[in-house]
């Protein structure tokens, strides 16, 4: 049996570390959409059309419009991730009474008053 980490295992600076139990290996990616997968669930949060959003990686320092990630949408919520370093950007789960929202990975999101 192998342990959880192994050698080629991603360090814990690494910002796919904490996800390393659904992070795609070679040969075998995990299927995405763009960050327009989001809009839906996160419109009905926030009130607002995320999408041409701006905001910078916590991870990695890119810049970017919200449309541009990666959005993983095949689990009990969505998780968002950057397009550039593949660094986990936000996480959300609806429940019938509640939304979790995870905004960690992200340093600021700027969102336009006229969006």
């Amino acid at each position: 049996m192998t342990g959880r980490h192994s050698s080629t295992s991603p360090g814990p600076e690494d910002p796919r570390h904490e996800d390393q139990d659904i992070a795609a290996i070679a040969g075998n990616p995990i299927p995405h959409l763009d960050g327009n997968a989001a809009a839906g669930p996160l419109g009905e949060l926030f009130r607002i059309d995320i999408i041409a959003a701006i905001g910078r990686c916590k991870h990695c320092g890119a810049v970017g419009a919200f449309g541009e990630t990666a959005v993983y949408a095949d689990a009990p919520g969505i998780v968002v991730r950057c397009s550039s370093c593949q660094g986990v950007l936000l996480r959300l789960v609806e429940t019938p009474t509640r939304f979790w929202l995870d905004i960690s990975g992200l340093s600021y999101l700027q969102i336009d008053r006229e969006a």
